[in-house]
């Protein structure tokens, strides 16, 4: 009796094991500029890391973590690319908030349908991609040290 309840323990974890994991999302994205005529693509990027921040104009967390995107933006420059991709078709309302919020962090909208491809759930949705465009971490939702995870991801990244 107890070697089947072994086998049977151990069958069962091996068919949980077999299940199909999740597929790792691919950065293969297409996604227009805010403010351009260009359409940000990420094979444009290859050999570079690239940090994208899912978002959505009328999130106030992904409002906050804006100087997170604009200091990694800005102390990456040339190494790493980073991004803000929102949600919204609207591009005036994500210039709006570029404007109000003084945004340097190149901002992409009308992302919805990445967002679908990335498999995003919910905002902010911060995806780091290595130089490989292998998705390496993910960050869902706000927290103060954003900033200094994102660089301490990079730093390890652009070495």
């Amino acid at each position: 009796m107890k070697k089947l309840f072994f086998t049977l323990t151990l069958a069962f974890f091996a068919a949980a094991c077999l299940q199909e994991l999740p597929k790792a999302p691919k950065l293969e994205v297409e996604i227009p500029v805010a403010g351009s005529e260009e359409v940000w693509k990420a094979a444009d990027y290859k050999d570079k890391p690239v940090l994208i921040a899912f978002m959505g104009t009328w999130c106030p967390w992904c409002k906050r973590t804006l100087p997170a995107l604009d200091a990694t933006s800005a102390a990456f420059e040339g190494k790493a690319v980073v991004v803000g991709a929102f949600a919204d078709a609207d591009e005036e309302s994500v210039l709006g908030v570029v404007k109000q919020h003084d945004m340097k962090t190149k901002a992409l909208y009308n992302a919805r349908n990445a967002i679908e491809e990335m498999g995003v759930t919910g905002f902010p949705h911060i995806m780091l991609f290595d130089k490989k465009h292998r998705l390496v971490k993910v960050w869902n939702g706000y927290g103060p040290d954003l900033e200094v995870q994102f660089k301490e991801q990079l730093d390890q990244l652009t070495d």
